[in-house]
């Protein structure tokens, strides 16, 4: 048995580190090998090239370290959150985390468009390299470090979801890179929220329609067993002496009690 958890913990502790390596794509030599196009440099304007998405990087993690999350500002993540929800839903996850995380990157849009960070980090070179740096797309590695960032941001927060799609968007930005694609990762990640909501919801509600007859039948034998006469009367009671966790709420147990008593088990 202890054999098993020291496996279980050396297997855990490598798909860490894989995951967390797999964030450090794609590097900065790549980077500059894209978009700077760092292939036709000599020596000097390769490591300019470097010197350059590193300094924005540093700036990003400088820029991610002043303007913290907000999403535990007046919440944490022991749900004090209260939603309406019958089913183990993700309001939490789509109401404050992933906002926050928007919020964060749409704060350094500025930064981007109106050149100031750019311009401040090619004072340290010359004249000749600050023309030939601007004639690259810097504007996309300025985006393309702030999701690769917000990857990281998230990982190390235990927020395994969100850094995987911050790392996508990094991943197929650089591909754009690679294609001359625009590729906007904000949308992309919406899209992928969207879809990842609609999936869960469709299999929270196909469990949840599976379980519902059985639970109307056995509400509507507590009311005759317990000779009760109302239904808030016996929702009072399987609330408090059966149905003790959040779900199902006061309210979806009146209901499906008044349903079972037309007939109606759906």
């Amino acid at each position: 048995m202890y054999n098993r958890v020291r496996e279980d913990e050396r297997a855990y502790k490598l798909m860490y580190k894989s995951f967390e390596l797999s964030l450090s794509r794609p590097t900065n030599s790549q980077v500059a090998k894209t978009i700077l196009l760092d292939n036709e440099c000599n020596e000097i304007q390769s490591e300019n090239n470097l010197s350059f998405v590193s300094r924005v990087r540093g700036a990003i993690c400088t820029f991610l370290q002043q303007n913290k999350l907000e999403y535990k500002q007046h919440n944490d993540l022991e749900d004090n959150y209260k939603c309406e929800c019958d089913y183990d839903c993700e309001c939490y996850f789509n109401k404050f985390i992933m906002p926050a995380f928007k919020n964060l990157a749409l704060s350094f849009e500025p930064y981007i468009n109106n050149g100031s960070l750019v311009n401040h980090i090619l004072e340290e070179y010359t004249t000749e390299e600050k023309d030939r740096l601007l004639s690259c797309d810097l504007r996309e590695i300025l985006r393309l470090m702030l999701y690769k960032e917000l990857a990281y941001l998230a990982f190390e927060r235990g927020l395994y979801d969100v850094s995987c799609w911050h790392h996508e968007a990094t991943v197929l930005m650089y591909g754009g890179a690679i294609t001359n694609e625009q590729f906007d990762p904000s949308e992309y990640i919406e899209s992928e929220l969207s879809a990842r909501n609609k999936d869960k919801a469709n299999k929270r509600w196909s469990k949840h329609n599976q379980l519902r007859p059985k639970k109307k039948k056995q509400y509507l034998e507590i009311m005759d067993k317990q000779n009760f006469t109302t239904f808030a009367e016996t929702a009072t009671y399987i609330k408090q002496y059966i149905e003790t966790g959040k779900t199902p709420s006061y309210r979806t147990i009146e209901l499906w009690l008044s349903q079972a008593s037309r007939g109606d088990f759906s």
